[in-house]
């Protein structure tokens, strides 16, 4: 038994770590932290009992402040017996400590699933009062369609009352009387304890599972994104404030779900604010006409017959003259047998459809960016490229006008419809992308003043204009990308038909759920993709400067088009590396979205890289992903390390990507990927080493495939430099501490990292 010390703040256990020692909390805090849930453990507690039983440790232990242990080795349930025959009262104490944890986790368990049981009587409460109001007040009840996916909680093996009951009555027992109980008995007292830990894991992972379902349908009473109970009261309030009714039991009702959403802590203080400031503020009794009109209109039905693109001609304001012209050429364009055909007329046809899609497109978005009631076929026309029920066809016009109410589906953080998109660089929330040319706004207004197209003058004003960076954004990347992204670019028209849908449009759509777990899957092989190295400094604690890892996962933008193709438009969005690549895939498609996003992120990393390294991007001496993929391609042929067979293959890749070295590196990242990291080997040995340099496989796959002989050599080589890394990060952490910092969020991921 040894007395050890640890830091406040540091992480002294790691997660996956092997078992080597159990630890009493003599003084101080410590914060076990496993998979969506952390705990606090207090002095008396035993660290590391938990995980006694499997070999390794299952959470992460943070000192949560200045900490003394009892340490104990400590390797496997055996080694219990040589802890209680040196010292027979430990039996007890152990005892004492799994009985005291595992009635506090069980305690934990049961607060989590009554608050789920709660949540689920609240939220269908609410709606069944939410019904009845509706008939007092005589309006129309508004359908909840996602409510459906409500069901009440559902636990595999639910932890009994006798259970919590059992060890609840046995942590209130002293020290004296289980001691007394257990006779100092080594079997009873290793088997009460591995007992406990048993049903402290099973806790554990019930809560877990009640967190997600809590996760999962926190949304359906309050979210920013999507429709929830809360708004659908706040516009019943609406309604029912012009009709003079008596409105106090709704504002009670209200104020009730307000008070459970702060209470039941699942809702963070941005998401409450966006969600109720509206509503504090809202003056109810001078509410004008348009309020009630709009509410109405946002869930419209279905009609057939309505002219959609005349709808779209009228609202956009556009030319009579041209838009004359346009119907025209719709028309001729609808008579075509072969809208794919290549022959000139056709080309000029759609050439002068797209051209003029743009100018109308343009027209469209900001006039409505103030208005309050965009009709939901400017939407369809804003978000998916639709113009007309002729091209299109009655059941896909069908399912975009769905789609077009239901876009917070397609809307994240980081998963953007073209329209949002150029929204928020209208609202200077996002600076536009780069040109065809690389030229960013800044760079492009620098062109013209030089070329004597603006004076100084109109550069400093335009510099600050919002709608002509949102008007760049238009005329370049949306342009560029909506064609290639549609893929045949031959052919492209603007305004998509039947013809490019495959299956339903439903099953075509690009939401973000689907964007974000295909980069999620990524993420979970090629854990280090989106981490960037940027600089930290303190000077007032001694750092002046240090490079932490910082994980930014890039922005996708979503183009108004049935398209087979995805880009990698820009790998940040500026000079600083911490700024969000950009990721443009079609709204709809009927390719693989995870496929599409492994080419893109292949793109990504090489483009990445070649950022970072600047001109020396392909410079030998200057070791990086792409100079030594170049230096592999270029002089493959007198590379001894490859086989005959091996030459041939690169040869032959080099002709498929028509002599591009990046566009071979991206199919080598498909295969390792896809292949490699299931250990089915597609890769030479040159290409396997230069990728798991610059692309390791996460902490997981490395320890299934490290039994291998072609993977081990690499893996003790990463398992040696990594252990140098955290080595330093530790040291100035620890001298960080020493003077008085401390261990933010952002420096504890960069920790984490190197444990990946």
């Amino acid at each position: 038994m040894d007395t050890v010390k640890v830091g406040k703040g540091k992480r002294f256990l790691k997660k996956g770590d092997k078992v080597r020692g159990l630890y009493i909390i003599l003084q101080g805090s410590v914060r076990a932290v496993s998979k969506n849930d952390e705990v606090d453990m207090e002095a008396g507690s035993i660290v590391g009992m938990l995980d006694s039983d499997s070999g390794n440790y299952e959470c992460d232990y943070v000192a949560n402040t200045d900490c003394v242990f009892y340490a104990f080795p400590y390797n496997e349930p055996e080694d219990y017996k040589k802890i209680f025959t040196d010292e027979e009262k430990y039996v007890a104490v152990f005892a004492m400590s799994a009985m005291h944890q595992t009635a506090s986790l069980l305690k934990r368990y049961n607060a989590f699933y009554k608050k789920a049981q709660d949540y689920y009587k609240f939220l269908v409460g609410c709606h069944e009062e939410y019904g009845k109001l509706c008939d007092d007040y005589g309006l129309p009840v508004k359908p909840f369609g996602r409510l459906a996916s409500l069901t009440p909680l559902h636990l595999d093996g639910k932890i009994e009352l006798w259970t919590m009951e059992y060890y609840g009555r046995m942590s209130e027992l002293s020290l004296k009387s289980l001691d007394q109980f257990l006779a100092r008995d080594h079997a009873i007292g290793i088997g009460s304890i591995l007992n406990a830990v048993c049903w402290m894991k099973s806790a554990m992972s019930k809560i877990v599972e009640i967190k997600d379902y809590l996760n999962t349908h926190r949304g359906l009473l309050l979210s920013a994104e999507s429709e929830n109970m809360f708004q659908m009261y706040f516009e019943l309030a609406r309604k029912a404030a012009k009709t003079g009714v008596d409105m106090e039991p709704l504002f009670q009702k209200i104020s009730e779900i307000m008070n459970y959403a702060r209470d039941s802590r699942m809702f963070s203080e941005k998401v409450m604010g966006l969600c109720f400031e509206e509503y504090e503020k809202y003056d109810f009794y001078q509410a004008d006409e348009t309020d009630i009109m709009a509410e109405e209109a946002q869930k419209e039905v279905y009609e057939e017959g309505i002219d959609h693109l005349e709808q779209i001609l009228v609202y956009s304001g556009y030319e009579e003259e041209k838009a004359e012209s346009f119907r025209k050429a719709m028309g001729e364009y609808k008579a075509l047998p072969d809208r794919y055909a290549t022959t000139d007329d056709v080309r000029k046809l759609r050439r002068k459809i797209t051209q003029d899609f743009y100018e109308i497109y343009e027209l469209a978005f900001f006039r409505s960016l103030d208005d309050r009631r965009v009709p939901v076929s400017v939407k369809m026309f804003l978000n998916f490229g639709f113009m007309d029920v002729g091209l299109a066809g009655e059941e896909a016009a069908h399912s975009l006008h769905d789609m077009a109410q239901e876009l917070y589906r397609c809307k994240a953080d980081n998963v953007f419809t073209i329209y949002e998109w150029l929204k928020s660089i209208e609202r200077g929330e996002n600076e536009p992308s780069r040109n065809e040319f690389d030229l960013d706004y800044t760079g492009y207004l620098n062109e013209q003043k030089k070329t004597g197209k603006i004076t100084a003058a109109e550069l400093a004003v335009l510099a600050k204009d919002n709608r002509k960076k949102t008007e760049f954004e238009m005329h370049n990347m949306f342009v560029s990308n909506n064609r290639a992204t549609y893929g045949k670019i031959s052919t492209f028209c603007a305004v998509w038909h039947e013809d490019d849908i495959v299956g339903s449009v439903e099953k075509m759509l690009v939401t973000a759920e689907k964007v974000n777990a295909a980069i999620d899957e990524i993420r979970n092989i090629d854990f280090s993709l989106f981490y960037r190295e940027v600089g930290f400094s303190d000077p007032k604690h001694d750092i002046n400067r240090e490079m932490i890892q910082k994980e930014v996962i890039p922005y996708v933008i979503l183009m108004p088009n049935p398209g087979s193709r995805a880009m990698m438009w820009q790998e940040t969005a500026g000079i600083k590396k911490d700024t969000q690549a950009r990721f443009v895939f079609p709204i709809l498609t009927s390719v693989d979205i995870s496929e599409m996003m492994i080419e893109v992120c292949g793109r990504f990393r090489w483009e990445m890289c070649r950022k970072i390294q600047g001109v020396r991007w392909n410079d030998i001496t200057e070791a990086s992903l792409t100079s030594e993929y170049n230096d592999y391609i270029q002089y493959y042929r007198k590379n001894s390390n490859l086989s005959a067979e091996a030459k041939d293959k690169i040869k032959n890749a080099l002709a498929r990507a028509k002599n591009n070295y990046r566009e071979v590196f991206v199919k080598d990242y498909q295969s390792w990927l896809k292949y490699e990291a299931k250990g089915s080997f597609r890769l030479n040995k040159v290409a396997r080493e230069i990728l798991f340099r610059y692309c390791p496989f996460n902490k997981e796959i490395r320890k299934e495939l490290g039994i291998n002989p072609m993977f081990r050599e690499m893996f003790e080589k990463y398992d040696i430099l990594k252990s140098r890394k955290v080595r330093h990060v530790e040291t100035w952490y620890d001298r960080y501490k020493k003077k008085g910092g401390e261990i933010t969020e952002e420096l504890q991921q960069n920790l984490d990292f190197y444990d990946m």
